[in-house]
């Protein structure tokens, strides 16, 4: 055989990884490489939290949530600067966190009827990995609200992107979530995608709770109760 051609001979293909490999992650859970593995591994972040070292993942999961959360919040803010730089990220934390401890719950219990042999602290780990991949596409697409937030001061046009960007971000977590159920328990029931329609409900209804998130308040808790379709129709519409 001529040297030159075992030099160009292809070299047998290597297995492609899919992202939803099940197994643990190569080093130990740290911020930095469970960020990378929401986005390139979420199948072994998955494993971590059902199987293996669930308190270091869930641990770094929170502060890249917290992190995350925080710094899109102050991009929601800087449309109307001052103040809003800490109200804005302190309301999207405290909503997100509320919506996530409230729906958690229903969750378990919707899992486990539908076969789910969890815990409820793997459950509630797979609900912060959710909310972790919301929080780190928000990062991703902080840029494009920003630049809208300091070329526009149209309140109704800047809620009408974040709710946009935003249900981007929730989907995503919730198709990891879903995806997540049926790696570590084997099978997400018709019964999940009840839960899902009833998160989406209640994040919508913390929004309405801590209104306004975008532009000014005299306060940070409104004194008005107010159902979530009729505040996001008053802002959208401007009234």
């Amino acid at each position: 055989m001529n040297p030159n051609e075992a030099m160009t001979t292809p070299s047998e293909p290597t297995a492609e990884r899919h992202p939803y490999e099940y197994g643990p992650l190569p080093t130990a859970p740290t911020p930095a490489s469970v960020w990378g593995a929401l986005l390139k591994q979420p199948g072994r972040l998955v494993y971590e939290l059902a199987e293996g070292r669930a308190g270091a993942a869930c641990g770094a999961l929170l502060l890249v949530t917290l992190v995350g959360l925080a710094i899109y919040g102050a991009v929601v803010g800087s449309l109307s600067a001052g103040a809003q730089y800490w109200i804005a990220p302190a309301k999207v934390l405290l909503g997100s966190a509320a919506a996530a401890l409230l729906c958690l719950p229903s969750l378990y219990v919707f899992l486990c009827m539908g076969g789910a042999n969890a815990r409820v602290q793997q459950v509630g780990g797979l609900l912060l990995a959710g909310v972790a991949l919301m929080a780190v596409l928000l990062v991703s697409l902080a840029p494009i609200a920003w630049i809208f937030s300091q070329s526009t001061e149209s309140v109704p046009f800047m809620a009408g992107l974040h709710l946009v960007l935003w249900a981007v971000a929730v989907g995503f977590g919730l198709r990891l979530l879903r995806a997540g159920a049926v790696l570590a328990w084997g099978g997400a029931s018709a019964r999940l995608g009840v839960w899902i329609a009833i998160y989406l409900v209640v994040c919508l209804q913390m929004m309405t709770t801590l209104r306004p998130i975008v532009g000014m308040a005299p306060g940070f808790f409104p004194t008005e109760k107010m159902f979530f379709l009729a505040h996001w129709a008053q802002v959208l519409t401007g009234r």
